[in-house]
């Protein structure tokens, strides 16, 4: 957060800002359920030691072998820490490591810890605790589906399949040092140690709690959770032995509130300290003297589009996928569904990467072109289509203005509105759609999280795959990302890569997201972070008075 790899874009492209700007959590294991929740609640303007926020989701079990959400990702960063993290720009920086080498073949990286790290639970930090949290992300009997973010260390593909009782490539030469081996050059491996499914637990409480881990979360994090009620929300007291920037609000209060009407509501009752902003409700804060100078705007490591089944007819053609493209006028769309927060996609690498192209103007609307390449696909009198998309957030508002605009060169299109686990089901391995409305968030700052999952041939839609596109030219391109270590270079064969695909249009791509929150006046520090679980939330502060 694919599916079961990476869902969780789908499921919270939206949320992305809600749950980022309240991600920060304090940590002592407590089942669900089982202490009081936090009550609603206007806050008393003296009390500026506690963040009130609102989840759309609850997450599911705090444990990064089962964050599969970026809900669940955003709230298990303010619990762990990894040997890395990303920074409020998106940049690989040292977390547990103080720093790491890499050998001059790529394969070696050598990291060393910080000492005298301890876990909530009071036990000190070592080499070996890397090493028991990594093989258990690894190991078959664990069953996480975030495994591929470590299957590229040397032998973890034979202990995944049981061949193997240990992963031969992951060491700890002394309790200080980690050393892990690669069984191939992974240019962007420093990244996927920044992701949650590589965050360190506590061996302890994994052996006490066993399968309820996840609700007696134990990590090195600012963060130590309090309570958690079930269906209600969690409380995150501050960590006092936390070894980085401390945190500088003392808890953390997260409702579970996932109605649109009832999170605005809320926040314009002063009980929630910042708020995301949709299609329903931006103009409305904008225009808003009380508010509209309380609004962040940002943008979005993240893409939204229409993936096209490139093995289901008609949409095998790339004469039909091509006349789809130039038959939707986007930028109308946009304009008139949200103004100012968004950036036309030509392609599926968003703006801030390296590999983005912002001179490629991609397919240019013109429906007399689209009406003529159905003609030549075989189609002169159009043809018929689903659409799946997803019960709320962009893709209600996006789904009929797409019908619309396809609708003017004969493509009558069905839309088809599911709930999130029957869209994720019918987009998945497991389905066979003509188009599905997506969208794709980041799981690191590095172009290659918009191509390599989305577009190589050995990936299912489970795992990002969903046009089920096939290119060999792409395939190789993509491998040569993988081994090159020179920046410039891989920016180089990214937009290669983006061009191979494109060409042969496997998605109808929408637009780059720009987030909008507005914030209560008293709220400091506040800024929305490039990658989903970067924010460990010790940076924000509640001051009365004066401008944000």
């Amino acid at each position: 957060m694919r599916r079961p790899r990476r869902w969780r874009r789908l499921a919270a492209l939206l949320l992305v800002a809600a749950t980022l700007s309240g991600v920060a959590l304090g940590l002592r294991p407590a089942a669900p359920g089982r202490t009081g929740a936090v009550e609603a609640g206007r806050r008393p303007r003296h009390d500026l030691t506690t963040w009130h926020g609102a989840l759309s989701y609850e997450p599911g079990p705090l444990d990064p072998a089962r964050a599969v959400t970026v809900t669940d990702g955003a709230v298990c960063a303010l619990v762990y820490s990894g040997l890395v993290r990303f920074d409020a720009e998106g940049e690989v920086v040292p977390d547990l490591a103080t720093s790491w080498e890499v050998s001059g073949d790529g394969l070696v990286y050598t990291f060393r810890l910080r000492r005298g790290v301890r876990f909530h639970d009071g036990a000190r930090l070592t080499a070996n605790d890397v090493v028991f949290s990594f093989t258990r992300i690894l190991d078959p009997k664990v069953g996480s589906s975030r495994a591929w973010v470590l299957d590229a260390i040397d032998g973890a593909v034979e202990f995944m399949a049981g061949r193997a009782s240990s992963v031969r490539g992951l060491q700890a030469p002394d309790p200080d040092t980690v050393r892990l081996t690669l069984a191939r050059p992974l240019a962007h491996f420093p990244a996927l140690l920044a992701m949650p499914a590589a965050c360190v637990v506590s061996p302890g409480a994994v052996t006490r709690w066993g399968p309820d881990f996840g609700y007696h979360p134990v990590g090195t994090g600012p963060w130590i959770l309090e309570s958690w009620r079930e269906g209600v929300g969690m409380r995150f007291e501050a960590n006092p032995d936390y070894f980085g920037e401390p945190p500088r609000l003392g808890h953390l209060d997260y409702r579970f509130i996932p109605d649109a009407a009832t999170r605005q509501a809320e926040f314009e009752a002063g009980n929630l300290e910042v708020l995301a902003l949709g299609e329903e409700n931006a103009a409305y804060f904008a225009s808003n003297p009380r508010w509209s100078g309380h609004i962040v705007r940002s943008p979005e490591l993240a893409v939204v589009y229409v993936a096209l089944n490139c093995t289901k007819p008609p949409l095998d053609s790339v004469l039909v996928r091509r006349a789809l493209n130039h038959a939707i006028d986007r930028q109308a769309i946009f304009e008139a569904i949200r103004p100012g927060r968004y950036v036309l996609a030509a392609g599926s690498v968003p703006p801030g990467l390296a590999g983005h192209q912002p001179d490629w103007p991609g397919y240019a609307y013109d429906p007399s072109l689209a009406r003529t390449l159905l003609a030549e696909a075989g189609y002169p009198e159009g043809l018929s289509l689903d659409l799946y998309i997803r019960a709320g957030g962009m893709s209600v508002f996006c789904a009929e203005p797409i019908q619309a605009e396809l609708a003017r060169v004969g493509v009558r299109v069905r839309i088809v509105q599911l709930e999130t686990q029957s869209f994720f089901a019918a987009t998945g391995d497991a389905g066979n759609p003509d188009m599905g409305l997506l969208s794709w968030v980041a799981d690191y700052a590095d172009p290659e999280n918009f191509l390599f999952p989305l577009f190589f041939s050995g990936n299912p839609p489970s795992a990002g795959n969903n046009a089920r596109f096939n290119n060999p030219t792409a395939d190789r391109l993509m491998a040569e990302i993988h081994r090159e270590p020179d920046p410039a270079r891989r920016a180089i064969l990214c937009q290669s890569a983006e061009r191979v695909v494109f060409e042969q249009a496997p998605w109808i791509p929408l637009f780059f997201p720009v987030s909008l929150v507005v914030c209560q006046p008293e709220v400091r520090g506040f800024r929305v972070w490039p990658v989903y679980n970067g924010n460990k939330m010790t940076e924000v502060w509640l001051q009365e008075g004066g401008g944000r």
